[in-house]
């Protein structure tokens, strides 16, 4: 008897053809990847796609807090996963996920702002030296600068939608670093007009 897998694909039934990739699929998802899509082995290597320039903190802190949530490994920046001691059993496992986590950040970094963080003994003091150096708490500056981007803004003979889509992004940034205080629906629609008017 001949192995089913050397016979011709021309030779073989469609229904032979069928069993072997219902097998096929059938050990791919019993694999241990497939039960945990964080686990993928190339996931450590999928890059961020926004790098760190220093005037996008916002949107690159989003983009990367989310990155790294969804790999599951956010205790590694908000300090929920400190060192455990060389003797602790998972040292060897959180190292390599550490070194990970690091690798990301560096990654995402504009290539002039590797050297100022790539010496810090934990992805959390890189991720809150980053923020020191790029937040200052209240976001005047970034505001301040994101409604001068406004008055400069141009259409140029582009479509509108791509100027409006523009208008609406940094519009949506800054409402979401100066956020509206009211609480009652009457007065915030009263702040609202008053901030359009603007």
């Amino acid at each position: 008897m001949t192995d089913p897998e050397k016979v011709p694909l021309q030779e073989r039934g469609a229904e032979a053809i069928l069993e072997d990739l219902t097998a096929s699929l059938k050990k791919f998802l019993v694999q241990p990847h497939a039960q945990n899509p964080t686990s993928f082995p190339d996931s450590s290597t999928t890059q961020i796609a926004i790098k760190l320039v220093g005037n996008n903190y916002g949107l690159w802190s989003q983009v990367v807090e989310m990155y790294i949530s969804g790999k599951d490994k956010l205790g590694y920046i908000n300090g929920d996963l400190p060192l455990p001691s060389p003797t602790d059993p998972g040292f060897r496992k959180w190292k390599t996920e550490y070194s990970t986590v690091r690798g990301w950040l560096m990654n995402s970094l504009d290539p002039s702002l590797i050297s100022n963080f790539i010496r810090f003994p934990t992805a959390k003091a890189i991720w809150d030296s980053i923020a020191t150096i790029f937040f200052d708490g209240k976001d005047t500056s970034q505001v301040y600068d994101l409604k001068w981007r406004v008055t400069r803004m141009k259409q140029d003979g582009g479509p509108i939608e791509k100027y409006y889509n523009g208008l609406q992004g940094i519009w949506r940034e800054i409402d979401f670093r100066h956020p509206n205080p009211m609480v009652c629906a009457a007065d915030i629609e009263k702040y609202n007009l008053t901030i359009q008017e603007d």
